[in-house]
């Protein structure tokens, strides 16, 4: 089943966040933002602007937007206003707030995208339902679902959940699905003592409950800060933060707060959290006043002191190579590695040489059984908690893998100490990016962090054919075998492995992975045709894929294989309607005159000399890069922005010191013609290639051969950075540097973004277009066929300039795109 998402102009965020909670920004708010108020009163939409920028900084995923005020009765118009430019700007899609139903119908027409609505309630006679609903149904949007009835406010958890279940059951009469439903069960201030409220924390978590129990595939949200209304603002963060991790605990998939507010649960002082929850749950009468009373005392607090992180020299060895790994502290690892061995077996037969290095001076039949309890004892345990930080959202991943680095270079001493025949390997994992799939920075990631938790790791690499994983299974006998896919068309080997599995009783666990694949598809593969009783799990992060090998290989595997068989045995697949494309209507875009390039059916190459790298590095996104491909979220990467801008630089001289790129990209105009569906475009140097694009399901039946007449033009474009990425990237995964390849990975695809940006602007501009000129690439919702990588290659033919593409349409190097550019100038982004 495919994951829910919104979306803005630029950018679709899935509803379900792993690790949960979606964050939507509360500041932009004139009913609880002073500052919000002041600068819609002010009519000052840049300052606006900004304040929406700070938090998808901050690592808000969508935004709350509510511009009413009491002062000005023209909310509607403002709101239209306000919205445009904030589509224009920021690439968080939005959240539209308003108690006026004409003024979210209105702000959903304006906006691109596919917003959230806030909200929906039966309230009274139930008309705010009545007009928002058919907007819901009419583009397929979610919204924040108020559990507020004909009798007001949900505040027991049934009355929550009966409320839950009369909004779905009045929403089912306009057609809208579970999906679409994002239940508050509300959330009342702890802060006033009153006793009707006394359990109102512990009632919300346990109306979150069940609501997720009674519609698993809905979604829940609160507004946090409610929760802590009236107390003082460091107390209100404690408390947020420690109701906020209970939340997600039971089932909380979003929240409407400011996530610049929020402290992780690992790292709130345990006296406050003691506070905090026991006024969330009630345990006792003096909960609130004790509270204040502690706060009150402590003072206005900051959570922005940066403390210096070092080890303590009187800590036991095995403490101290705890400590290095956890905190990313590689100098001094080897020799606390050594202390801790010979701590463990009461030797102090320690040898110093010149450099400061420390060795055990014993045979190893002596010294294995000290490095054994150390790697579990210390070593192990260490990597454990960095798993659960990542998890917890307390680590962005860089951070993880300095983690590894230390654990690796710990593991490398301790081996110089083990008897190797008798082996430490916890376990055997066969490992492998399926066949037609060039993407591999998910599956080395898996690689290093089940390496450096104590499992041998056989890497077949990617583009793995199923007979390869086959003969290393016949040779190895794993314990499991990891399958790794980015897209939806190579995860079909998944599929092909388990049904030979199945039809051959292999008796191997099946690990699956990636971006392109979902536990319903992994539940869909592991039970058709009958149920692969060794287990296909879907292993959503790494961390996930480490936990369940570990049960594998432990004596929880019969529980863990029970229920999960027990589990698939209940499970059923969602039904979907399938729409047959050949009966949805033309859209009504009319196509222009078409553009007259200089050059037509000729491909144009440039190469590095030929390319304004100054230029190039300007179009860099770096929200992009220091998010989603540095993995710069949460509270631990907002500490660490300043740092990144700084790697960033960084990183620009390295590459281009180390001339570690080498950017090509070519790039041509061709006549084309409108078939209906499908656009004919002429060849001159072979046979004329015909590209199929679906078409939309949604009310404008967009397909991009509409924005072309009969006689037409279209343009082409292809680029990379070049080979040398990846074979220094393979390089230093086998070095074990593996932060280095993480950064330079994700800086060489954002660089490939850049320059396919660049050659973009460059093509509109020979073109000499004022609007259009947009480009669709392949993979995406307007043409996710990657196929027909194969026909453009017919026109451009890259391989010329060092691109080759798989049997399924994948560019290599993977630092690698290409597009289709429409000069239409209405044309729009859009999903199937």
């Amino acid at each position: 089943m495919t994951v829910p998402r919104v979306s803005s102009a630029l950018k679709a965020v899935d509803l379900k966040q792993i690790p949960a909670p979606l964050i939507i920004g509360e500041r932009i708010n004139t009913q609880g933002s002073r500052k919000a108020k002041k600068l819609v009163l002010a009519d000052d939409f840049d300052g606006l602007v900004d304040l929406a920028r700070i938090q998808a900084e901050d690592g808000a995923h969508c935004l709350d937007v509510c511009v009413a005020t009491t002062e000005r009765s023209d909310e509607r118009e403002f709101m239209l206003t306000l919205v445009k430019k904030l589509s224009l700007e920021i690439d968080a899609p939005l959240v539209i707030d308003s108690t006026d139903p004409e003024v979210i119908a209105s702000s959903v027409n304006q906006i691109p995208g596919r917003p959230i609505i806030n909200s929906i309630n039966l309230e009274g006679d139930g008309s705010r339902f009545e007009k928002l609903a058919p907007v819901m149904a009419k583009y397929g949007l979610p919204a924040i679902a108020l559990c507020i009835g004909p009798n007001g406010m949900a505040k027991t958890p049934q009355q929550k959940l009966d409320t839950a279940e009369l909004l779905y059951e009045t929403g089912k009469n306009y057609g809208l699905k579970i999906e679409q439903f994002i239940f508050d069960v509300l959330t009342f201030t702890l802060a006033t003592g009153e006793d009707e409220f006394l359990d109102a924390g512990k009632n919300t978590l346990e109306g979150i409950s069940l609501v997720k129990e009674k519609f698993p595939n809905c979604f829940t949200t609160l507004g946090l800060s409610n929760i802590s209304f009236g107390l003082m603002p460091y107390a209100r963060k404690i408390v947020n933060s420690v109701f906020l991790h209970h939340a997600v605990k039971v089932g909380l998939d979003s929240a409407i707060v400011n996530a610049k507010e929020i402290i992780p649960y690992g790292e709130i002082d345990s006296k406050e959290k003691k506070l905090a929850e026991d006024l969330i749950f009630n345990t006792y009468p003096d909960a609130l006043s004790e509270l204040i009373s502690y706060f009150e005392k402590a003072g206005p607090q900051t959570s922005n002191n940066v403390k210096k992180v070092d080890v303590d020299p009187s800590w036991p060895p095995g403490k101290r190579a705890n400590f290095r790994i956890v905190n990313r502290l590689k100098d001094g690892i080897q020799n606390d590695v050594v202390c801790a061995i010979a701590d463990k077996l009461g030797k102090t037969d320690l040898i110093l040489d010149k450099d400061g290095i420390l060795s055990l001076d014993l045979p190893k039949d002596v010294t294995h059984a000290g490095a054994i309890k150390t790697l579990n004892e210390d070593l192990l345990p260490a990597m454990k908690e960095v798993g659960d930080k990542f998890g917890a959202g307390e680590l962005i991943l860089p951070f993880v893998l300095k983690s590894a680095e230390c654990m690796k270079a710990s593991v490398g001493e301790l081996e110089k100490y083990l008897v190797k025949e008798e082996g430490t390997s916890k376990g055997k994992l066969v490992l492998g990016t399926v066949y037609g799939d060039v993407h591999d920075i998910g599956k080395n990631l898996v690689k290093t962090i089940f390496q450096n938790n104590g499992y041998s790791v056989y890497d077949l690499g990617k583009q793995v054919p199923l007979q390869k994983f086959l003969e290393k299974i016949d040779e190895v006998k794993p314990d499991a075998i990891g399958l790794s896919a980015l897209l939806v068309s190579t995860s079909k080997q998944m599929q092909f492995f388990v049904e030979h599995a199945r039809k051959n009783n292999m008796t191997v666990p099946i690990l699956c992975g990636g971006a392109a694949i979902n536990s319903n598809y992994i539940n869909r593969i592991a039970k058709d045709g009958g149920i692969y009783d060794p287990g296909v799990f879907y292993c959503n992060t790494m961390f996930e894929g480490l936990k369940t090998m570990d049960t594998l290989i432990s004596d929880d595997k019969p529980k863990l294989l029970e229920e999960w068989k027990t589990k698939l045995e209940n499970w059923k697949e969602k039904s979907n309607t399938d729409v047959d494309p050949s009966t949805l209507p033309r859209s009504n875009v009319q196509p222009v005159t078409p553009p007259t390039p200089k050059i037509i059916g000729k491909p144009i190459r440039l190469k590095l000399d030929q390319i304004n790298m100054a230029e190039v590095w300007t179009m860099i996104d770096k929200k992009s890069l220091f998010k989603l491909s540095w993995g710069l979220r949460g509270k631990a990467g907002s500490e660490s922005e300043e740092e990144h801008e700084q790697l960033l630089t960084e990183w620009k001289m390295k590459l281009l010191r180390d001339k570690l790129i080498e950017p090509e990209i070519v790039y041509g105009y061709f006549k084309c013609h409108n078939n209906g569906q499908k656009l004919l475009v002429e060849n001159p140097s072979g046979d004329d290639v015909e590209f199929d694009f679906p078409r939309s399901t949604r009310p404008e039946h967009l397909c991009l051969t509409d924005y072309f007449g009969d006689d037409d033009i279209v343009a082409f474009q292809s680029v990379t950075v070049g080979t040398k990425v990846a074979d220094v990237l393979e390089k230093w995964n086998d070095e074990d540097k593996y932060s280095d390849a993480y950064y330079l990975h994700g800086l060489a695809v954002e660089l490939a973004e850049a320059l396919a940006q660049w050659v973009n602007v460059k093509i509109k501009s020979e073109l000499e277009l004022d609007k259009g000129g947009l480009r669709y690439s392949w993979g995406f919702p307007s043409c996710p066929d990657v196929s027909q990588h194969h026909l453009v290659w017919k026109l451009l033919q890259p391989e010329k300039s060092g691109m080759t593409i798989t049997e399924s349409g994948q560019i290599i190097p993977e630092q690698s795109t290409a597009a289709i550019v429409i000069h239409h100038p209405n044309a729009q982004y859009f999903v199937i």
